[in-house]
């Protein structure tokens, strides 16, 4: 059995990944689905409980005719059960309902449920309720059958409402759960309940900006077991996305020493810088030193060199060469070296790029880096042969807009699977691919997808990317894992912005401010100092 890279990763999975998990065990445990239904809905009226223990609120459930509505129903028994003020209204003008769901729908009645049948959902009243719980399709939606106009303009309207706690079951309703893509309104989830594992919408963009505090519930599925079946399910091979966390990085220590020195700490260099855009090479140069490495190496334009020097005398700066062998002497010279940030319109990539390409140690291109490769009409050639021979893959960093530039053929699978698209690009061109965003993906060259789940909003800004290759730079010069150490880097830089936004805010954080909660951030990882 294949086996991931990175240790200490959660699994997420996607519809037919559930319905998988659900058959699996109750055919190998000898017990009916109905009694997974009942445990997730025990998860769902345990939240409600810890929300409300008075049991003074109104509350709603919005049930469709699948699965997702028979969690509902029996959420709304076991509620019922405990003089809750439980009502539920049908969204689907059917009576046809799956069959674990209609057993708890005739449950729910014979305990005298109120149910809202045939309504018109314009003309419902749901202010008059202090929790709306949304059990309409969970895992069951996909983009290729939308919501319809009337369900979307009533799940709009609930959104806007004030005052209510809203809760999904496994998935708000909307969301595509493979792939995170959305329909144009989307169920907006104070807390949504979640079973066996995460959805890979959860940590996807557009999707996790809906989901709201995410509740695992295992329903009584061993977490062995379903590591296990979903290598099965995946028949080896890693097409469902693994998040990465806290616990994952603090596996990840680059450990220092009492006999630790700058030798051993490792050697980056980063290349960049133009007239006007010095700031970038500036920041990715402080980041880098924020890492711990022994020796950050800058080359620069002449204009760029004597303020750099100012603002960084800590670090080794100076001009770009000017041949070939002094290009080659200072590569080998490097465990790692970056290069990009801030470059422009730079001359010398033309005549460097490809020396990079085959003999850095370990790479990472960025910004107008990219920009220079994807003129290279057979860069994924290139970068496929250095892998295929064993050496290390490159680290590319793409925004979206240099993600289209470099892959034109995948813009079509960009808008609707971000995760798809890193992946499909990392395996055909042999490099890891880190694609930028609310929840940036990371993709090996091998097929395996990283989600991270730090950041926030304020790195939404220019220079943001450049602190970004420099920690990049900085902690792949030490580590002589490549794989390691770009999730790491990206794991640190939204937990940089996630101390930031505790003491500054979203609105007002600079990236300029990241690298001073470096110590924060490393304590929060449990690592020495």
């Amino acid at each position: 059995m294949k086996t991931y890279t990175l240790k200490n990763t959660k699994p997420t999975i996607n519809a037919e990944a559930q319905k998988y998990l659900d058959q699996s065990f109750a055919q190998e445990m000898g017990l009916p689905t109905l009694i997974l239904m009942e445990q997730a809905a025990m998860a769902i009226s345990h939240l409600i409980m810890q929300i409300d223990p008075k049991q003074e609120k109104s509350i709603l459930f919005l049930v469709g005719k699948g699965n997702n509505g028979g969690d509902a129903f029996a959420s709304a028994r076991q509620l019922l059960a405990k003089n809750y003020s439980v009502q539920v209204l049908e969204i689907f003008q059917q009576k046809n309902f799956a069959n674990d769901a209609a057993k708890n729908k005739s449950a729910y009645e014979s305990m005298n449920g109120k149910i809202f049948q045939n309504m018109d959902l314009l003309k419902f009243d749901f202010s008059a309720y202090d929790i709306i719980v949304d059990g309409i399709m969970g895992t069951g939606f996909t983009l290729e059958r939308p919501l319809s106009e009337e369900i979307k303009k009533a799940l709009d309207k609930i959104n806007c409402l004030k005052n209510m706690i809203k809760i999904a079951i496994d998935t708000p309703t909307g969301i595509e759960t493979k792939s995170g893509a959305c329909d144009e309104v989307v169920f907006k989830a104070d807390y949504t309940v979640t079973f066996s594992a995460y959805k890979t919408a959860m940590y996807a963009d557009p999707a996790s900006a809906y989901c709201g505090h995410i509740i695992l519930d295992d329903i009584g599925m061993p977490e062995a077991w379903i590591e296990n079946k979903l290598m099965d399910f995946q028949k080896n091979q890693f097409e469902l996305p693994r998040v990465i966390d806290k616990k994952t990085i603090r596996y990840l220590e680059i450990k220092k020493d009492s006999l630790s020195h700058k030798g051993k700490a490792g050697k980056t260099l980063i290349i960049g810088g133009s007239i006007g855009m010095n700031g970038a090479i500036h920041l990715a140069l402080k980041a880098a030193h924020t890492t711990g490495v022994g020796y950050a190496y800058c080359r620069s334009p002449k204009e760029l060199v004597s303020s750099l020097l100012l603002a960084s005398p800590q670090s080794l700066i100076d001009v770009l060469p000017k041949s070939k062998q002094k290009w080659l002497d200072l590569i080998n010279k490097m465990d790692s070296i970056a290069i990009g940030p801030g470059a422009d319109q730079a001359e010398w990539l033309d005549d460097s790029l490809e020396l990079f390409l085959e003999y850095s140690k370990q790479l990472i291109i960025d910004a107008d880096g990219l920009n220079y490769l994807a003129k290279i009409e057979n860069w994924q050639d290139l970068t496929k042969q250095r892998y295929n021979k064993g050496l290390v893959p490159i680290i590319l960093t793409p925004h979206p807009g240099e993600f289209k530039r470099l892959a034109p053929n995948l813009i079509n699978i960009l808008s609707q699977d971000r995760q798809k698209a890193a992946s499909l690009l990392a395996q055909s061109s042999g490099t890891i691919i880190i694609l930028k965003g609310h929840r940036t993906v990371i993709a090996f060259p091998n097929g395996e997808i990283y989600l991270n789940s730090s950041g926030n909003q304020g790195l939404a800004k220019a220079g943001s990317g450049d602190v970004l290759t420099g920690l990049l730079a900085g902690f792949t010069a030490q580590k002589q894992n490549i794989f390691e150490s770009s999730v790491l880097a990206v794991y640190f830089h939204g937990l940089l912005a996630d101390c930031a936004k505790e003491e500054i805010g979203m609105r007002a954080m600079q990236p300029s401010d990241l690298l001073r909660f470096s110590k924060r951030a490393y304590l929060l990882l449990n690592w020495q100092d």
